[in-house]
């Protein structure tokens, strides 16, 4: 068998750099260092272009998703899935161009995530619902939430939603990391999806008390409230237990972004405590 020309060795496998290959190889003596380094040249090209032209797709989507006032944890999911895909597809480009097939990567790459799939199918898991709790946002950062997911139920603040777990601080301070499968499959109770709320404040009164009045008593201080919303309107609910007295829950929707939840409590109690003690009848004493 005839030994192989330069020309030919650079030539095989449609060398693009076919003329810096025959190049190098008529000034080395006809060795192989033409193929061989016009092959490492092309795959660092072809690893550069892949990398600037993910930094510049990856820049458009970012853009795109700040405009549109996407959630910050979604600007960084969206950075890493990018970056992850952008590495993947430039190190499969630059080892193609060096002259490992194809077809050999992609078997290799899909024997290691099937073993990789079976090793860390829980982490995959959670990774997955992380992905859709960012894309739908039943919840986002500063939510107050509440994870019902047997045995547990935890209520707390949202700190985090990272890609395996999401992050609420409770109300004693502590932190408590909840895998995201527990938040995608259990059921999640926001209390800050819409601007209305409903508050509920209880006054006690004794048994003699004029409930009626009282009642009528109740519903006029919550009218008159101006931080109270007329629609829905505020109701009053008496709850009656024998020879102890009457709890008057009187319940109110508020606009709770724009005024204190607490303080209107504290305001709603006061008023009501104040003008149903003045309105009780005086005590029948005789000297």
């Amino acid at each position: 068998m005839a030994p192989m020309s330069p020309s030919d060795r650079c030539n095989l496998d449609n060398n693009p750099l076919g003329d810096l290959c025959r190049f190098i190889d008529e000034h080395t003596g006809g060795a192989v260092a033409g193929a061989i380094l016009t092959r490492l040249l092309w795959a660092l090209v072809l690893l550069l272009i892949v990398v600037v032209s993910g930094r510049i797709i990856r820049g458009v989507v970012v853009h795109a998703l700040e405009r549109s006032r996407a959630d910050a944890q979604v600007l960084t999911l969206a950075r890493n899935v990018l970056v992850a895909a952008t590495t993947v597809i430039a190190i499969l480009a630059a080892l193609t161009a060096v002259g490992l097939p194809l077809s050999v990567l992609l078997t290799f790459g899909g024997l290691a995530s099937l073993a990789v799939g079976l090793a860390f199918q829980d982490l995959l898991r959670n990774v997955l619902a992380g992905i859709f709790l960012l894309v739908e946002r039943p919840f986002v950062l500063g939510d107050l939430i509440t994870v019902v997911s047997p045995p547990a139920e935890l209520t707390g603040t949202v700190q985090t939603i990272q890609l395996r777990t999401t992050s609420l601080r409770l109300a004693d301070g502590r932190l408590a990391v909840i895998p995201n499968l527990n938040a995608f499959n259990g059921s999640v109770i926001n209390a800050n999806a819409y601007d209305l709320r409903q508050f509920t404040v209880s006054v006690w009164l004794s048994s003699d008390s004029d409930i009626e009045a009282a009642m009528h008593t109740a519903r006029d201080i919550l009218d008159g409230l101006a931080e109270v919303e007329k629609e829905p309107p505020p109701k009053i609910v008496p709850d009656v237990v024998i020879d102890v007295g009457v709890t008057l829950k009187c319940q109110y929707w508020l606009r709770y972004h724009d005024h204190d939840p607490d303080a209107v409590a504290a305001d709603v109690v006061q008023r009501l405590s104040a003008q149903l003690l003045s309105d009780r009848p005086p005590d029948d004493t005789t000297a």
